[in-house]
């Protein structure tokens, strides 16, 4: 979120690139909808309204939003297992010569 002077919105790029053919289709791939771009819409408006006016109200929806896309951010598990530290053989040359399980 980009509040304060001197900034700017970068929720219409993010609605552009929301409502671009490439992201619907992958949506629309992916999820078997088509993506729902309202609310990037809305994040511009209430951010433009802040830049222009400092609408308290305006700022108040953006935190709001904020808050909400990351929360959702938070749901999604990651796919690898974050390492702690590396192997212990890390150091070790991979074994050229030994066939690999396929």
């Amino acid at each position: 979120m980009f509040l304060g002077s001197g900034t700017r919105c970068d929720y219409w790029s993010e609605f552009r690139h929301c409502k671009s053919l490439k992201n619907c289709f992958h949506h629309y791939y992916t999820y078997g909808t088509v993506p729902s771009c309202q609310q990037w819409k809305e994040d511009y408006h209430n951010c433009r309204e802040w830049e222009k006016h400092r609408g308290t109200e305006a700022k108040e929806a953006l935190r709001r939003s904020e808050k909400i896309r990351v929360a959702e951010q938070r749901n999604f598990i990651p796919v690898w297992q974050l390492r702690q530290e590396p192997p212990r053989d890390w150091h070790v040359p991979l074994n050229q010569e030994k066939p690999q399980d396929s």
